[in-house]
C-alpha cells in the first residue's frame, strides 16, 4: 500500500541515483508532489497514492528514457524504483512567474499584451505537434495541465504521465468539457484525433475565456449527471457559436467574455474554430482541424497584430481587408502592402516582424529574420535583414541586389525576395 513520504526519506531511482524528500508541495487525486534534492538541485517528485499497473509504470519509464518532445513539457526525468508501496517520477520545478490556466479563465490574472496571448497559443500548438510526431497522444488535456507566463506567453505542460501511444490508455481519461465527444460517449480509446479536439478547446478558452460548449444548454441544466454530460459534451454537443444551430448560444450577463470577444479577432481564426467544433468535426474525428493547421493559424494571427497608427494600441491589421478599423479607437486603417511567403501573408506595417518559422526554418519560434522599418533618409518603409544570411531582392523591372545581414531593402509592389535556396517571397498590394 502506498505511503506518504517523510522529510529526509531517500528515494532510489532507476538510473542508479537517489533523491531526498524535503517537503510537500501539493496533492491531488493521483498523488502527492514533493520538493526533493536531486543531483544537488531542487526538483519535484510526483509520488502516486493510487495503484497503477505495470504497463503504466513501463510507459512512464519509456517516456523518461526518450526525453521531452519539447521544452514546454515538465517531462518525467527519472523514474523511481518501486518502494514504500508505490513509485513516482522526478521532474523540473515550475519556475516563478507562471500562472495556472484557470487563473486566466477566472480573471485572476491577464496577459500583459495580445502578443503574449498569441505566443501562448503558438507554444501550445508547437508542443503538441511535436508530441504527435512521436506517435503519442496526451489524452488528458484540461485547464489543470497548463501553466502560462502572462508576460511573454511561455507555456509549461504538466501531468505528462498520461502520455501514451495512440489508442493505448493506461487508466487516465480526462475531464468532460475538454474531452472529445467519442471519448465522453466511450466509443473509442484516446488518440491524436481526440487530442486535436481537446487542443481546440484549450485554444478557444485561451482567446475567449469560455468553454466552447457551455452556453444556454449548460446554464439551464441542474445537477450534472452522466446522461446530461453525454448530451452536452458527447455526440449531441452544440458549439456555442455554431452558425447553423443557435440552441446553445452564450447567455448575456453570464457568458460576457465570449460575447464581447467573438468578432474581435480576424475572421480566419473564427472560421477555424467553427470548423473545429461543427457537427462534422464532432461526429467524424478524421475531419478535425489538426495541430499543424492551428500552428499556421496562430503564426498568421501573430503577423496581423500591429499598432494602430491613430491611437497606438494593439489591433489586428489583416492582409486582405481594405475597409478595417482599429479594435480600440475604431479609426479606419489603410490596407498595407503584403509579403506572400510560403503559406503566410504578412502585412507590411511599421514594426512588423518576419519570423524564421514563416520561411519556414526550424528553430526558435520567436527568432526574427526581418523587420519593417522606416528609412531615416527617405521616410519610406523598408525591410531590414536581421538574419545571418544574405537575401536577394529582385525589383519589378528585373534588377537584383543583395541584402546582407543588418542592411535593408525597399518595399515595392511586385518585388521578389529570395531568402534562401527554394525560399521565396513576393510583395504585393
Amino acid at each position: 500500500m502506498a505511503m506518504e513520504l517523510q522529510e529526509g526519506t531517500e528515494i532510489k531511482l532507476l538510473n542508479g541515483k537517489t533523491c531526498t524528500i524535503d517537503k510537500e508541495l501539493g496533492r491531488g487525486g493521483q498523488g502527492i508532489v514533493y520538493l526533493v534534492d536531486y543531483c544537488g538541485g531542487d526538483y519535484a517528485l510526483k509520488w502516486y497514492i493510487k495503484d497503477y499497473s505495470s504497463d503504466f509504470y513501463n510507459n512512464l519509464k519509456k517516456n523518461a528514457d526518450a526525453g521531452p518532445p519539447s521544452k514546454a513539457f515538465l517531462w518525467p526525468l527519472a523514474i523511481t524504483e518501486r518502494q514504500f508501496g508505490s513509485f513516482g517520477y522526478v521532474m523540473r520545478l515550475r519556475p516563478r512567474g507562471f500562472r495556472e490556466f484557470g487563473d486566466f479563465m477566472l480573471a485572476k490574472t491577464q496577459f500583459s499584451s495580445m502578443t503574449a496571448n498569441i505566443n501562448a497559443a503558438i507554444n501550445i500548438c508547437d508542443a503538441f505537434q511535436k508530441l504527435h510526431i512521436r506517435g503519442l497522444s496526451y489524452q488528458d488535456m484540461n485547464d489543470g495541465n497548463f501553466f502560462i507566463n502572462p508576460k511573454n506567453g511561455d507555456v509549461l505542460i504538466c501531468d505528462n504521465d498520461n502520455v501514451a501511444p495512440d489508442r493505448t490508455n493506461l487508466g487516465i481519461i480526462g475531464k468532460a468539457g475538454y474531452l472529445a465527444p467519442e471519448i465522453v460517449d466511450k466509443k473509442t480509446m484516446p488518440n491524436r484525433y481526440s487530442d486535436y479536439f481537446s487542443m481546440a478547446v484549450i485554444l478557444f478558452i485561451l482567446f475567449y475565456f469560455n468553454r466552447p460548449f457551455e452556453g444556454k444548454k449548460f446554464a439551464n441544466c441542474g445537477c450534472m449527471t452522466e446522461e446530461l454530460e453525454k448530451d452536452l459534451f458527447g455526440h449531441k454537443a452544440v458549439f456555442i457559436m455554431d452558425p447553423q444551430d443557435c440552441s446553445n448560444r452564450p447567455v448575456p450577463g453570464l457568458h460576457t467574455n465570449v460575447i464581447r470577444r467573438w468578432g474581435l479577432f480576424p475572421k480566419f481564426m473564427e472560421n477555424l474554430f467553427v470548423q473545429a467544433f461543427c457537427k462534422q468535426s464532432i461526429l467524424f474525428p478524421e475531419k478535425r482541424v489538426i495541430d499543424r493547421e492551428w500552428m499556421t493559424c496562430m503564426i498568421q494571427l501573430r503577423s496581423t497584430l500591429g499598432k494602430c497608427p491613430h491611437c497606438g494600441e494593439e489591433t489586428f491589421i489583416e492582409p486582405d481587408i481594405s475597409n478595417q478599423t482599429c479594435i480600440d479607437c475604431e479609426h479606419s486603417i489603410v490596407k498595407p502592402m503584403v509579403l506572400k511567403i510560403d503559406k503566410y501573408r504578412v502585412p507590411l506595417f511599421e514594426g512588423q516582424k518576419i519570423y524564421n518559422v514563416q520561411l519556414p526554418i526550424d528553430g526558435d519560434l520567436n527568432a526574427v529574420v526581418g523587420e519593417v522599418v522606416t528609412n531615416a533618409i527617405t521616410g519610406k518603409l523598408g525591410i531590414k535583414n536581421y538574419s545571418s544570411f544574405t537575401w536577394q531582392a529582385l525589383d519589378p523591372v528585373g534588377s537584383a541586389h543583395n541584402v546582407t545581414p543588418e542592411s535593408g531593402m525597399p518595399i515595392k509592389n511586385e518585388m521578389k525576395i529570395k531568402f534562401k535556396m527554394g525560399i521565396n517571397g513576393l510583395i504585393t498590394r
